[in-house]
């Protein structure tokens, strides 16, 4: 079971559409003080509640719960009412208006409540840390309601995905339960390729940008009857899982790169300092190190957002790079209108260049394979021994 929830400002177009018999739509529950007449009037009676709060501008809460192919048997109607009232006491909307009616209009399960979040006293119901309460929400009433848990590990193998849409789902499933649990990109990557699911970037070799995120699951992971891998792309399984949505929890790749070839380039600065005389370090230390963030202005901003600029810095690195880059790791493959597709590794690889012969100045090293994404607690170790060992030799 997944739930995801949008606010809005309008009843009526979200009504007709959750109560549009195209769509096969048939009420699971409701609460008192609507009219079911019909879709006009449903919004009245929401519109008047809401009404009570003039304040509030986004009284619309359109909630969607998900459910797998597998839990059709055990969500008849009466089963399934259940469940929409005792998710809506547990997110704090159990004194609301609200209608919930299941669509059939996809193979997987499904329902979609309209809250209104002008309660019963006229009050705006909070929406403080409403993710995250729908993410355990969501998880505790699975495992209570013995609900179908996304497939782990090895049951990916089992043959029971048939069609894209049942293969897009499932994938969905996954990639959400490992980024909810993931606290840092290589976590995130390392848990999805226990059930091969592979994780890459859309990089633009010609504007230097990232442009988004796709995931892709082997063929013979989904049937024998696929002639080739399956990918999608984070937007096309769920707005939750675009490059902007999994940066905002995960880090700006920029970000955290330009941070850790900081942390190299200081290394290097020291050592350069520790191996040349005191004069010698007055009169071009300057020189060769100067400011990190102004040598690297564009890597520098990208501290302030919470994802990548998709147009990139327009310098772009030379052909022969990306020819050895594909020779070196085997998570890159081209992706047409001068974009390659790249796992972390080959990432880490490109956004790493503007920084080496700032790092190697002097006599001083870097390398990207360093860095972890957030999972560097080695390097990090061994530049703090470091700090110490110079700490200690001065006294």
């Amino acid at each position: 079971m997944i739930g995801k929830i949008l606010h809005g400002s309008a009843f009526g177009g979200l009504v007709k559409y959750v109560n549009d018999p195209r769509k096969m739509a048939t009420l699971v529950a409701a609460s008192d003080g609507v009219n079911l007449s019909n879709s006009q009037a449903i919004t009245d009676s929401f519109v008047m509640q809401a009404g009570l709060s003039y304040r509030t501008k986004k009284p619309v809460a359109h909630i969607i719960l998900a459910f797998s192919p597998e839990d059709v048997e055990q969500l008849e109607d009466r089963n399934l009412e259940r469940i929409v009232h005792d998710y809506l006491k547990r997110m704090g909307y159990d004194d609301n208006q609200f209608v919930a009616f299941r669509h059939f209009d996809k193979k997987h399960p499904h329902v979609h409540i309209i809250v209104n979040r002008v309660n019963f006293q006229g009050r705006c119901t909070s929406d403080s840390h409403e993710k995250d309460r729908n993410i355990k929400v969501c998880k505790d009433m699975t495992n209570e309601y013995g609900l179908y848990k996304p497939f782990r590990k090895n049951s990916v193998n089992e043959k029971r995905l048939h069609s894209m849409d049942a293969i897009r789902y499932q994938m969905m499933h996954c990639i959400m339960e490992s980024f909810q649990s993931a606290t840092n990109w290589k976590q995130f990557q390392d848990d999805l390729a226990l059930v091969g699911i592979r994780c890459r970037f859309r990089y633009n070799k010609k504007s230097n940008g990232i442009e988004g995120i796709s995931f892709s699951i082997a063929k013979d992971r989904v049937g024998t009857k696929m002639r080739h891998d399956v990918s999608f792309s984070g937007k096309q399984l769920d707005p939750s899982l675009t490059l902007d949505r999994l940066c905002q929890k995960l880090g700006n790749p920029l970000a955290i790169v330009h941070e850790q070839a900081r942390d190299m380039y200081e290394d290097a600065r020291l050592d350069w300092i520790e191996s040349h005389n005191e004069s010698e370090v007055r009169s071009r230390i300057d020189k060769l190190f100067p400011d990190f963030d102004l040598r690297f202005p564009f890597q520098a901003e990208s501290k302030i957002f919470s994802h990548p600029d998709y147009f990139g810095d327009d310098k772009s690195l030379s052909s022969s790079f990306f020819s050895e880059l594909a020779d070196k790791f085997d998570d890159v493959a081209d992706a047409g209108n001068g974009a390659i597709h790249v796992g972390l590794a080959a990432l880490a690889e490109i956004l790493f260049q503007p920084y080496q012969p700032a790092i190697s100045a002097g006599g001083g090293g870097g390398s990207s394979s360093k860095r972890g994404w957030g999972d560097d607690d080695k390097y990090k170790k061994k530049k703090r021994n470091q700090s110490v060992s110079r700490t200690r030799g001065r006294h």
